[in-house]
């Protein structure tokens, strides 16, 4: 009886050691902005507006990209343990990471889609990581409703999918 009272407990003690830890994901939400074709309209719009069509041509993407930060705030909570969870996977090693900035950019050819551009900081033993990655394109009418976002940067940490070289 002794001896698995003592296993038990040995068992038990040693658990929480053979499990890895999950990396502090900073649940602060990161800037979002967007950059789709109000800002080049907006020269055309000044032949109609005058000075002020510049103005509002930046206006159009600055509220789209408020209801795109509105979307991901509505479901923080499910994207960061989506995000926590991948990169626990994908970057075994890192104690923290912080996800630092999300730009959403409308899709060339295609105004309904839109990727964006990730800035992740990733902490470890070794030292900071900064890392940038790409999402696919997501449907922007879904982007500024529901989680899509989350769902797109979740599969670029997966994919590994670094941002273009310009």
């Amino acid at each position: 009886m002794k001896l698995f009272i003592c296993l038990l407990l040995f068992a038990l003690l040693s658990a929480c050691s053979s499990v890895p830890p999950k990396p502090v994901v900073k649940s602060e939400m990161p800037s979002v902005s967007y950059q789709g074709r109000g800002a080049a309209a907006g020269p055309m719009l000044m032949g109609a507006l005058g000075p002020a069509g510049i103005a509002v041509g930046f206006a159009i993407d600055v509220g789209i990209g408020k209801d795109i930060a509105a979307a991901l705030e509505e479901s923080k909570d499910q994207g960061f343990q989506l995000v926590t969870t991948q990169i626990a996977q994908q970057y075994p090693d890192v104690s923290s990471a912080t996800l630092l900035k999300v730009d959403f950019q409308a899709q060339r050819g295609d105004d309904e889609l839109a990727f964006a551009t990730v800035e992740l900081l990733l902490v470890s033993a070794e030292g900071e990581q900064l890392l940038c990655l790409q999402t696919e394109p997501g449907n922007l009418p879904q982007l500024k409703e529901t989680s899509l976002g989350w769902s797109l940067i979740t599969k670029a940490i997966t994919a590994r999918q670094a941002c273009p070289n310009d």
